[in-house]
Formats: C-alpha cells, structure tokens, sequence
C-alpha cells in the first residue's frame, strides 16, 4: 500500500490539484448568476457579506455630513471638558461651589490674566465652573433621556404587543399624563422630594416616559404586523423573546434618534429648572451661573459664556439627531 502525493500526482496529470475545485467553483458561479432561483450557499453567504459592507458604506456616507460632523464636534468638545476637566483647569470643584467663598475674591469681576472670562456672583472662575459644569450638562442629558426612553420602550412594546385591557389602562395613563404640564409638575416635585441633582434628573425622566411610550406604542404596532413576526410566531417563540428579541430591535432605530432630540430637550429644560432656583447648589450648572447673573445688569459675561455653552451641547445633540435620521430612514434618497 502506498500513498501518491500531491506533488507525484500533479507530476503525472500536469496541473495542480487545486485546479479542479477552481473549475469546479467557477461552472457553480455560473449556474448561480445565471440560473434564476439556483442558490449555492457558498456564494449565497458572499453575496450577502458584500451587501452589508455597501450597506454599512451607505450608512457612513450619509452619516459623513457637514452638518452631522459638526454635531459630532460640538458633543465631543463638551465631553472633552467633562471627561478631563481636573487636566484642563486647576481649581478643584469644591472652591467652585457653595459653601466655599472665595476670599478676597470680586464678584461680577471683568476678565483677567486670573479669571480669563471673569468671575461669578460669588467669585468664582467662570471658565472652571463651565468646565466643571460639562460633567454635570452630560449627566443631564444622559441619566433622565435613558429613563425616559427606556421606560417608553418597555412600556410602549407592552401595550402595542398585548393589546386589549393592558393598551387601554397604559394608553389611559399616557392620556392622563398629557393633561398636566410636565414642567409645572417637575417644578412642583422638585422642592417636595429635594433638589439633589439625581434626584432632579430622575423625576424629569419619569415624568417625560409617557411621550415616549406612545411614539414607541406606535412603532411596535408597525413591526408587528410583518411576516417575520408571525413566523416566530407560528415557530412557537415565546411572548417576551419576541417582544425584545423580534420586534423591538425593528423599531428601535427612531427611538434612537429621539434620544439626542430628548438629550438636548434634559439639558435645556434641567438649565432652566436651575435657572429659576431650583437647581443643584453642589454642583457646577450652567443653568446656575445664569441665575446667579439675572441680579446684576452689568454681569455680561456670566451670562453670556453658560448661555453659549447650553446652546454648544444642545444644538450638537440635536444635529446628531437630524443626521441619524437621515442615515437610518430608508425612505429618505438622500
């Protein structure tokens, strides 16, 4: 017994075994191309890869927009500051907050080789607390739009999902919710609970899931209907794998955009909140320093600086929005 290896068997045909699949592979190219309905999984899966890397190429080219750049910037120099704020200024965060005051420090003071944009009403750096206050711009636009979102999400899927009894009794309590001016209500909970910063942004995020479990009620009710869904269902997939495992990543890509809409709605309306005195003294809040400046006719700066930067992070969120939007919309050519 003997074994005629690859190399004696090429030496006695005169071509290289590799050739035969080659030919092989290439009548199946064919027949794949050619013959309507044929499939070979193979090429089946190649097609199906090169597809998506288009798919993805699509999805980075719509994305790759002036304007959706400038977003990206905007958010990201807000997070520079957030993320590396003790590197970038050297005054610590508790000599920028109640109830530490400067000593011998001016108020309202004009911009210096000390104070670079000049001081607030108690003294403090203008340019440190609006870099210290980017982490807390950040926390408000994460912490209360996650709550939000998520609590639309799952309460929006069940309803839309089970339908009946439990759609009315949800669907009853978002109704209810929309009679009452979610802000009054957050300006009234407020100094009842306590005006912690976490505590702040908890309350706004309950109070606004009601917004968000109608539009997500809306986009479940969509998804359900297609053919894939009654395939699992007729697979025998259970309730909830198919709530969360089928239907919701279907519908969550307008939910998705909605998040940095309702990030910049956090930031905007939490700045107002501590605008008109009920913010987080602890804190470094622009919304704050704003306050602060409303008492002095002459306090320019501390008002203009917060005001700019309130408008960097919210205009940068809600250009994210816009650009995934219209990265993600399959009806829009763009």
């Amino acid at each position: 017994m003997f074994i005629i290896t690859d190399q004696a068997y090429t030496e006695e045909i005169g071509y290289e075994v590799s050739e035969l699949p080659k030919k092989k592979k290439f009548f199946r190219f064919l027949k794949f191309y050619l013959i309507h309905g044929w499939r070979d999984p193979e090429f089946s899966d190649q097609e199906y890869q090169i597809e998506k890397i288009k798919s993805k190429r699509r999805l980075f080219r719509r994305l790759l927009k002036p304007l959706t750049i400038t977003g990206f910037i905007m958010v990201l120099f807000v997070l520079i500051l957030a993320v590396y704020a003790p590197w970038i200024t050297e005054i610590p965060l508790p000599e920028l907050v109640p109830p530490n005051i400067p000593v011998g420090g001016v108020p309202f003071d004009d911009p210096s080789a000390d104070h670079p944009l000049g001081t607030t009403k108690y003294a403090y750096d203008i340019l440190a607390r609006i870099i210290w206050g980017a982490r807390t711009t950040l926390f408000m636009a994460l912490i209360p739009t996650t709550i939000a979102i998520g609590g639309g999400m799952i309460l929006g899927t069940i309803s839309a999902y089970f339908g009946g009894i439990v759609d009315y009794i949800i669907m009853r309590f978002v109704d209810l919710m929309y009679a009452f001016p979610t802000m009054i209500l957050v300006i009234i909970l407020i100094p009842i609970v306590g005006q912690a910063l976490l505590t702040s942004l908890i309350i706004f995020g309950i109070l606004f899931i009601p917004y968000n479990i109608r539009f997500m009620r809306s986009l479940v009710l969509k998804v359900k209907q297609l053919e894939f869904v009654n395939a699992a269902v007729t697979g025998g997939a259970q309730k909830f794998k198919l709530m969360f495992k089928h239907i919701v990543p279907n519908a969550i890509s307008p939910m998705i955009i909605s998040f940095f809409g309702g990030a910049a709605i956090a930031v905007l309306g939490l700045a107002g909140l501590a605008f008109i005195g009920y913010g987080d003294a602890t804190v470094a809040s622009w919304g704050t320093d704003i306050n602060w400046a409303r008492e002095s006719l002459t306090a320019a700066n501390a008002v203009i600086w917060p005001g700019i930067f309130i408008g960097i992070a919210c205009i940068g969120f809600m250009i994210i929005g816009d650009g995934l939007r219209d990265a993600l919309d399959p009806r829009l050519n763009l």
